[in-house]
Parts: C-alpha cells; structure tokens; sequence
C-alpha cells in the first residue's frame, strides 16, 4: 500500500481575504502617520526658520537701511511743470474731441480719453465728476390723514398726540413698521397729597388800642417875644412858634403902601 507523502507532510495554507485586508490597511495608516509626522517637523522648522530671519531682519537690516537711505538718495530733479486741468467747455455734436480735452455733457464732467468724435458716457470718455442725488430733510405734513397716498420719506406728521416719521416713500398705514415714533405725549401726572391743617395754632391776640391824637385847644400870645404857644387839649404845651419874621415883613409891607 502506497501513501502521499505530501498528505502526510501537510502544506503551509495561503492567508485569508480579510487578513490581507486588515495588514493593507494597517500598512497604510502607518504610512499616513509618518507622512503627517514629517509634514509636521518640517512645518515647526519652517516656522522657527522664518521667525529667526524675521527677527534679524527687524533688528539689523532694517536699522541699516533706514540708515543709509540719505546716502542712496540721489539728487533732486528739476522742477516740472504746474498740473492744470485743461479749459473746460461744452460738448459738442459736431466735434472732435483730442484726447485730455475735457467737457460738460448731461450734468457731468467727462475727459476724452482719446481722440473721439463720440458723445460722453461710452468708452472714448472718462467721467471726472457727476451730479449727486438732492439731500432729503425732514418735511411736516401737519395730521396724519389715510385718503393721503403720497407721503415720502422723512415726513412728519401728528396721529392722536404722537408724531410719526416716514421711514421710506410710501411708508402705508400709520402707526405701523414704516413710520418711526419721535414724540409722544406725556401722560397725566397724580394729584398731589393734600398738606395736613395746623392743629392747636391759637389766633395772635388784638394790638391794644392806641392813644388818642392830640389837639391844640388854644394858644398863648407873648406880645414881648412874638411868640405864640399852643396848649393841647390834653393839659400839655406844644413848642412855641416865633411870629417876630412874619410881623416885620407885614409892617414892611404896609409902609411901602
């Protein structure tokens, strides 16, 4: 009886799909790794690199240079020739226009920007200056009313104590998204607290009575001083009156008549 030797030795068996799939992709991380690695190194050398050579151009280089500059500088040239715009006038139909020859046409500024016999705005042109929009301000248009279909932007107007501005033309219904409020009447403030009354204030009693006023009750003459005394109804003498000045300028009288 004859027996394979092979059957009996046995034969290495070849790897499997998914072990060949699994060392593939193994093999291929580790790859990955050290390419991303070595991208990395290199990058950090990069940058310490750039930053020394930053750093030694900031610190040397540049102060050199700055340095040296007055020496490189080269003698000044002669002056040239004033800038003047050319003399502007009005475009015409019927012309050409050489190139830097500026005109006016539709409220702008337009320079030719080569010989040309066409009209300003297209390509022989170049515009130096245009008109701009009219600035807007604020307009009142008194109350607020809905038959009004052409309020603009900017407009004020007066809605139940409030005022109200247009916030774009033909802002709609107001109040609302389009008008913005500027002023609101104030609401009405509270009553003040009543002040309490005085309690146990006595009224200031009466002033006494004052004395009667005197009167003069009579007089008396002294024919020698020419005096005459008022005596006061109260008993008391008031202070004499001298009536010498007034005899003698009566005597002088009656001599000179």
């Amino acid at each position: 009886m004859e027996t394979d030797i092979s059957e009996c030795r046995g034969e290495p068996s070849s790897p499997s799909d998914d072990e060949m799939g699994a060392s593939t992709k193994h093999w291929a991380n580790w790859t990955a790794d050290q390419i991303r690695g070595a991208i990395e190194t290199e990058r950090a050398r990069t940058f310490a690199l750039l930053t020394e050579v930053l750093t030694e151009i900031e610190t040397d280089l540049i102060p050199e240079v700055v340095t040296t500059l007055p020496a490189l500088q080269g003698p000044a040239g002669p002056v040239g020739p004033a800038g003047k715009l050319p003399t502007v006038r009005a475009w015409q139909a019927d012309q050409v226009h050489y190139e830097g020859a500026v005109v006016t046409h539709a409220g702008a500024t337009w320079q030719a920007s080569k010989d040309t016999g066409q009209e300003p705005g297209g390509r022989d042109w170049v515009c130096l200056a245009s008109a701009g929009r009219d600035g807007r301000t604020p307009r009142v248009r008194g109350t607020y009313h809905d038959a009004v279909d052409d309020y603009q932007m900017l407009d004020l107007v007066a809605l139940d104590g409030a005022c109200f501005i247009a916030r774009k033309d033909s802002p709609g219904t107001c109040p609302g998204e389009d008008w913005q409020l500027i002023a609101r009447q104030g609401k009405r403030g509270l009553p003040a607290n009543e002040g309490r009354r005085a309690i146990g204030v006595l009224p200031a009693p009466p002033a006494p009575k004052g004395k009667d006023a005197t009167s003069i009750a009579g007089w008396t003459v002294d024919p020698v001083d020419y005096s005459a005394t008022p005596l006061m109804c109260d008993g008391t003498s008031g202070p004499p009156l001298n009536l010498r000045g007034c005899l003698s300028s009566t005597s002088t009288k009656r001599g000179d008549a």
